[in-house]
């Protein structure tokens, strides 16, 4: 590897405690508190940085985490929530093994990214702009963050999402979309034994209407419809007067959202006597690869494979990021953080030879966003 994208000792150290503190400081979402508690600890190693401005931003209780410098540079994103409730650590502690790999509960999505910022900003020219912007709510959806990571992507020439890299290490270009609707279905409730043709059931029309989602995937075009949850009646010998379905939607383009849109706003009815009315939408937009960021990724591919001989590769991937929101309004990399496997999962772990390569990879990014290109 390339020297200039390896640590010396002290800075492998550094980095390697700010990620096990970061990962011992439980920060579910929700917990203000905690959250709190790991921006802190960020901004410890963040103060060294010459000249930075901080700003703390206050929204419903919960704290967004703002590091600058000058204006016009990169945008970094990061979140400080996890999706481990508090005590976890108690049956899944931070662990080391010998072959390089760091267990921990949000150690991959997304701690070790924070710390991988970090010590990629510590790194560029003194000079150089920059934004970094921590939220507490990614995991949720980001309501309350999205308005301002939208205002700073469109004041930035790149964005940098420092969620987990693919295997290899590889950076992800294009995620899906994803939506969450509810069907509510109404029918006429009857006795099933003594009237059963005075009653409508619902429960039969929501069947109808599972079918009817099924044919609204298009998979060629990445686009899948999930009725993950269905409920509905009171009691088997009472026809169901009522049902409700819970739908996740994953689309790749902005088509294919607004074709779900408009289609589940006008559904059909296979049981006259019954109504169904669908809610809900998109809470985030698929994250497309532009022109632009296809540039982006390959001056990242070729910088990854000058400085370390491994490949780069770019993947499209079902999941949502805050990727999604920034990717309409500027070039987006995704993937930049940490390299390892089971992001949600007890084996959630992190391998270490990735993440001083990757802090090169992010620190020569934000110097190429802030400088002449």
């Amino acid at each position: 590897m390339s020297p200039d994208w390896d640590f010396d000792k002290e800075e492998g150290t550094q980095i390697r405690s700010l990620i096990h503190d970061l990962v011992v400081t439980e920060s579910p979402s929700g917990d203000a508190s905690g959250i709190h508690r790991v921006m802190e600890r960020l901004l410890e190693d963040l103060l060294p940085i010459p000249d930075i401005h901080v700003d703390w931003h206050q929204v419903a209780g919960f704290s967004l985490l703002e590091v600058s410098r000058g204006s016009g540079g990169a945008l970094l994103l990061g979140h400080a929530d996890t999706v481990w409730p508090q005590g976890t650590l108690k049956t899944m502690p931070w662990y080391e093994d010998q072959d390089g790999k760091i267990f921990g509960p949000g150690i991959l999505d997304m701690k070790a990214g924070l710390a991988i910022a970090v010590f990629a900003l510590r790194g560029v020219a003194p000079t150089t702009p920059f934004r970094l912007l921590v939220t507490p709510d990614e995991e949720i959806g980001s309501a309350l963050s999205r308005e301002t990571i939208e205002k700073y992507a469109k004041e930035s020439p790149l964005a940098l999402i420092l969620e987990s890299g693919m295997p290899k290490g590889g950076l992800k270009i294009a995620r899906a979309g994803v939506g969450d609707f509810t069907a509510s279905v109404t029918g006429i409730e009857s006795h099933a034994g003594l009237d059963p043709e005075k009653g409508a059931s619902a429960i039969r029309e929501m069947a109808q209407q599972v079918m009817w989602l099924e044919t609204l995937e298009h998979r060629l075009l990445g686009t899948t419809i999930n009725p993950g949850v269905v409920s509905g009646g009171t009691r088997s010998n009472v026809v169901a007067g009522n049902a409700i379905i819970g739908i996740d939607v994953r689309v790749q383009t902005a088509g294919e959202m607004h074709r779900i849109e408009n289609t589940l706003a006008h559904p059909p009815t296979f049981d006259s006597r019954t109504q169904v009315h669908y809610e809900g939408g998109f809470n985030r937009p698929p994250m497309e690869s532009t022109p632009a960021s296809h540039e982006w990724f390959r001056w990242a591919q070729k910088a990854w494979s000058d400085h370390t001989t491994w490949p780069l590769e770019g993947l499209r991937v079902g999941g949502a990021s805050d990727g999604n929101f920034t990717a309409r309004l500027t070039p987006t990399l995704d993937g930049l953080g940490a390299v390892g496997v089971g992001p949600h999962a007890r084996h959630e772990q992190i391998d270490w030879q990735y993440i001083a390569p990757r802090v090169g990879l992010v620190r020569d990014l934000v110097e190429r966003a802030g400088g002449p290109l």
